[in-house]
């Protein structure tokens, strides 16, 4: 009944509430162009067959790997006896939404790391973390995507990547508050790009928390909170993450 009252309550705002705005926070999928975790992947769309125009009809075929564009990261990705992509309660799937917007703080920095004091300052503007939350994390990155070598900030020569992400200590901030049930942010992970121990991914890993990752914050016109989401990830049996369409339903005005 819970669930179902809160799937009740996002059919009201779309149907009923006429100030209601419906925001997609996914980059879309483009063959041959959208990057992946691994830099030798990529979207591609393949077996493309069209009819004859009186009598018409099209298909086609398509791979990506399951951490490619925006995409949610499984508690198994990183835990093994975390959650698998199917195993997520699918009331974890509709959640308040909190979006903490660092993107002056960060100007570019990819050594940038969030930290508790910027989880705490939220908190003083805004109020406490919301229950069933997850939080949107925007570092001003997500212009970058789609440019792989901006987006990663890859040094060639050294093989090193440079790009901002969460503390440690923020993720097991995050963990203790026991409010939270995902973290999203506009980079290509929720570890910083120097990571070699990926500490923020084992931390939420182990409290089931999942990531959402190159989140589509460029341009939104989220408030801090006060606004909802549904997270559509693809259903892949026993998957450790998967392609992911994620929606905001805020109260702005469509007013001109």
């Amino acid at each position: 009944m819970y669930l179902y009252g809160w799937n009740l309550i996002l059919v009201i705002l779309v149907a009923r509430k006429a100030n209601g705005v419906v925001i997609d926070l996914s980059h879309g999928y483009q063959n041959q162009s959208t990057t992946c975790w691994n830099p030798t992947q990529r979207f591609e769309i393949f077996g493309v067959k069209r009819g004859e125009s009186s009598r018409w009809y099209s298909t086609q075929s398509f791979s990506v790997s399951e951490h490619c564009g925006t995409h949610l990261d499984a508690p198994y990705h990183f835990y093994q006896a975390g959650w698998k992509l199917d195993d997520i309660p699918l009331e974890r799937m509709i959640v308040e939404g909190v979006h903490l917007n660092v993107s002056r703080e960060v100007n570019g920095n990819g050594d940038f790391l969030l930290t508790v004091d910027h989880l705490k300052k939220w908190e003083h503007e805004n109020g406490p973390l919301p229950q069933r939350s997850v939080i949107l994390v925007n570092f001003g990155w997500a212009h970058k995507f789609g440019n792989r070598q901006l987006y990663y900030n890859n040094d060639t020569e050294r093989s090193l990547l440079s790009f901002p992400g969460l503390s440690k200590e923020a993720a097991q901030w995050i963990v203790d508050s026991k409010k939270v049930f995902g973290i999203g942010v506009d980079g290509p992970s929720v570890d910083a790009g120097r990571t070699t121990t990926h500490d923020v991914h084992r931390i939420v890993s182990k409290a089931n928390i999942y990531n959402l990752e190159n989140v589509a914050l460029n341009g939104t016109t989220l408030p801090s909170k006060g606004f909802k989401l549904i997270i559509q990830p693809i259903k892949i049996i026993g998957g450790t993450g998967a392609p992911c369409r994620i929606l905001a339903f805020t109260n702005n005005t469509l007013d001109k």
